[in-house]
């Protein structure tokens, strides 16, 4: 509700501060009329469900209810300021993305927030809705932050804190070289700090030519865990995209310490765009530990068809190879995700 009225606060504050320099005719709006016009200009409404059925040899099947997400978004001054708030019904409410930021210029931009951690390429640009795969890979999942076992922390891939981010030499549609520069938290999301750390966050993207991109990023994080204040978790990362016509080919390595333990984690995935509204994709990865807490292998089949707008149909068929459990284990997974 703090949230809402706050919003609408602004709203009538704009309004108020623009009608004194509108003319006499232009003024005969009423406020309904004066707030709806502000609202279908500066805030988008959007969201999406996403559910499905999963089995497998191993914990058999179920049906479930992945996310519920709604989203407020908007922008101010000819752009330059844009704004989001988005929220997750599904199981516990929670809040998932709530930032401001400014964007003067293509090479210097600025967040400020709870968002989505720049870390690797798939956690950052690849939203659920339009990824291939309905599971992430072991590397996002662990690494990034979307799953506890790792680290103790997890946060959906985002957390608190402030970047400055941008682009150089512009190409049509694209710059060659892209940064991101950050500083958070590194208590997960809707969390104060709970030691006097912070995590650094840097990623370089060059894109060479159209349709290629080249990544590195690097993470340093102390982590309150297991009665430790400071705890170092480091990782880093390397990652290529070809995406061009009806292809894409993406693939990353990463190397975690935590506590020592080290972990490597690596994907790659081949997918086709027919036309519209087919596209397949197959994907390879693998994590381990150096303590044996992880060790995995995962191949995924997938196709996607969007017959809508509105609708997204997902089918992958994985086999997992879990070398701590000594199992090999098959699965389906069926999402539906429904968008508006």
């Amino acid at each position: 509700m703090k949230i809402k009225s706050l919003l609408v606060a602004v709203a009538m504050l704009t309004i108020s501060m623009s009608v004194s320099a509108q003319a006499p005719e232009q003024q005969k709006k009423t406020t309904a009329e004066k707030v709806k016009e502000f609202a279908d200009k500066h805030m988008h409404l959007s969201g999406y469900l996403q559910g499905g059925f999963s089995w497998d040899t191993d914990a058999g099947s179920t049906f479930y209810l992945r996310r519920a997400r709604v989203s407020l978004s908007g922008d101010f001054a000819k752009e330059k300021f844009d704004y989001r708030l988005q929220v997750d019904m599904a199981g516990s409410p929670k809040i998932c993305d709530l930032y401001v930021r400014y964007k003067p210029f293509n090479e210097l931009n600025a967040q400020i927030g709870q968002f989505k951690l720049p870390f690797s390429l798939e956690n950052e640009l690849y939203g659920p809705t339009k990824f291939e795969f309905i599971e992430y890979s072991y590397l996002t999942t662990y690494l990034v932050r979307n799953n506890a076992k790792y680290d103790g922390i997890s946060a959906t891939g985002r957390d608190m804190g402030f970047q400055l981010y941008g682009g150089f030499i512009k190409r049509d549609g694209y710059s060659i070289i892209n940064y991101n520069v950050g500083l958070y938290n590194g208590a997960g999301i809707n969390s104060k700090d709970n030691n006097k750390s912070k995590d650094f966050i840097a990623r370089l993207i060059v894109k060479p030519i159209e349709g290629l991109s080249i990544s590195g990023s690097y993470m340093y994080s102390e982590v309150a865990h297991a009665g430790l204040n400071y705890m170092k978790a480091p990782r880093w990362s390397v990652g290529a995209i070809y995406d061009v016509r009806h292809w894409i080919v993406r693939s990353e390595f990463a190397q975690a310490d935590f506590g020592g333990n080290t972990t490597n984690a690596f994907y790659a995935l081949a997918g086709y765009h027919f036309e519209k509204p087919w596209s397949v994709a197959a994907r390879y990865e693998f994590i381990n530990d150096k303590l044996g807490l992880l060790d995995q292998q995962r191949v995924t089949l997938g196709g996607v068809y969007k017959p809508f707008k509105f609708l997204r149909l997902q089918l992958n068929a994985t086999y997992e190879m879990d070398a701590i459990r000594e199992k090999s284990i098959f699965g389906g997974n069926l999402m539906v995700s429904a968008i508006f």
